[in-house]
């Protein structure tokens, strides 16, 4: 029996498959600080969190009814591209899986429910919507300029990952093996590690899951950047304790985006380097 905070979510408005791809994220979270799990039916009135399909009249509903409710539960609309619910928290119906833990812990966090039950009435969160939940003890004490491990076994994707974080104002540490990689961290603090899934010495979500089990680097932001991009390799990266997963070949945008959100974690978006500032407005 796991002592983590867990919580209820109810789905509306989702297609099957959508429902069937949430309920394999839950059964096989290991390494996130909460634990979910799918409401039945039945008792979806009494969950801790709604995910609703706004683009369908029963999630839009179901939506209106949670803000109606008493202290209202705390839900996230899930929407087509470039379409806002007017919302607190949304994803995009094509980011979902991938940022299904992500947005969760997030909701957890600034609805003031980690200290128990919805029924509970909590403090107002903040009313910054772009902060993220925070990690470890001393995030907000990070140099000026954070450090970021690049664990890849090509060379020429290291330099041109290296040449990007270097536009965006981070300085980069690189290993070529999960080995390399380990011994790096040990040998110097990063802030985020971004790691490859196919390594010549192992695979990369095992990494992933080494770095978790070491209390360290359990909070250390972990992005996955592969060629592989089925929902089920997304849902894999979830389960080995991945904070968020980048296809190849990353367009800059969403790697400054998705950078700026796992280093924002906690802090203000002015106390990043500028050129992140707008990737975490924008998440």
């Amino acid at each position: 029996m796991s002592d983590k905070p867990s919580f209820a979510v109810a789905v509306v408005g989702l297609d099957a498959q959508h429902l069937r791809l949430i309920e394999i994220v839950f059964r096989h979270i290991q390494h996130n600080r909460y634990l979910f799990r799918l409401a039945a039916p039945a008792d979806a009135a009494r969950a801790d969190i709604l995910i609703a399909g706004v683009g369908e009249a029963s999630g839009r509903d179901a939506l209106a009814r949670a803000r109606a409710s008493e202290p209202p539960m705390a839900g996230i609309a899930v929407v087509g591209p470039g379409e806002s619910a007017g919302t607190r928290h949304a994803v995009e119906f094509a980011q979902l899986v991938r940022q299904l833990l992500p947005i969760l812990n997030r909701v957890v966090e600034l609805e003031g429910l980690a200290g128990g039950p919805r029924r509970i009435r909590r403090e107002p969160p903040p009313a910054s919507d772009t902060m993220l939940p925070p990690t470890a003890a001393g995030l907000m004490s990070l140099p000026a300029r954070p450090r970021v491990l690049i664990v890849d076994d090509s060379a020429t994707v290291r330099t041109q990952l290296a040449g990007a974080f270097d536009r965006l104002g981070i300085e980069v540490d690189a290993a070529s093996t999960a080995g390399e990689a380990l011994e790096r961290l040990a040998a110097r603090p990063v802030d985020l590690a971004m790691l490859d899934v196919v390594l010549p010495d192992g695979d990369g979500l095992r990494l992933a899951r080494t770095i978790r089990r070491e209390p360290r680097w359990r909070e250390l932001p972990i992005v996955v950047l592969s060629a592989r991009r089925s929902p089920f390799d997304v849902i894999r990266g979830a389960a080995a304790g991945c904070s968020a997963y980048l296809a190849k070949p990353v367009d800059f945008a969403d790697l400054r985006r998705t950078v700026a959100r796992q280093l924002g974690r906690g802090r203000a978006p002015d106390t990043l380097p500028p050129q992140l500032r707008l990737g975490a407005s924008a998440s």
